[in-house]
């Protein structure tokens, strides 16, 4: 008995479907790449990045001083003129722009699904930051009609 002449189209499909996967993750991972490194505090004084995760403790004194830290490099940004809303979690739905749907500001996606009590924190620290302000002036983020 011979091979079944489906064998190779099916070993010739699989290999157009690695092939696409590879160039697929070849052009996505910059992408996600610049838009991860842009938020890590380890690096703030450099690329003026909000947050990261930056040790392992979760301790309350350590969760203390991150909402501090997140609540200060918001209203940094806010000065600078940079109002941005944080996000981590589940993955952004697809299709979904990339703008808070409270205040109009772009949303950077900072993180994945885990992350320490810490890295939380300052994330919502910031973003509580950045909402109150927009509440208090109604400042219009650039995807938003003033």
């Amino acid at each position: 008995m011979g091979a079944s002449p489906d064998i190779p189209r099916q070993i010739n499909m699989r290999m157009n479907i690695l092939v696409l996967a590879l160039v697929t993750a070849a052009v996505a991972w910059p992408i996600v790449a610049a838009e991860r490194a842009a938020i890590s505090l380890a690096e703030t004084a450099t690329n003026d990045s909000p947050v990261a995760e930056t040790s392992v403790s979760d301790s309350p004194q350590a969760v203390k001083a991150a909402k501090e830290r997140g609540a200060k490099l918001a209203a940094k940004d806010i000065k600078a003129g940079e109002q941005r809303i944080l996000y981590f979690g589940k993955p952004w739905s697809g299709g979904k722009p990339l703008v808070d749907e409270t205040t109009g500001y772009r949303v950077q996606i900072v993180g994945g699904c885990l992350a320490s009590d810490q890295f939380d924190a300052e994330v919502q620290a910031y973003n509580k930051t950045m909402r109150d302000w927009h509440a208090k002036t109604k400042t219009a983020g650039p995807s938003q009609k003033q």
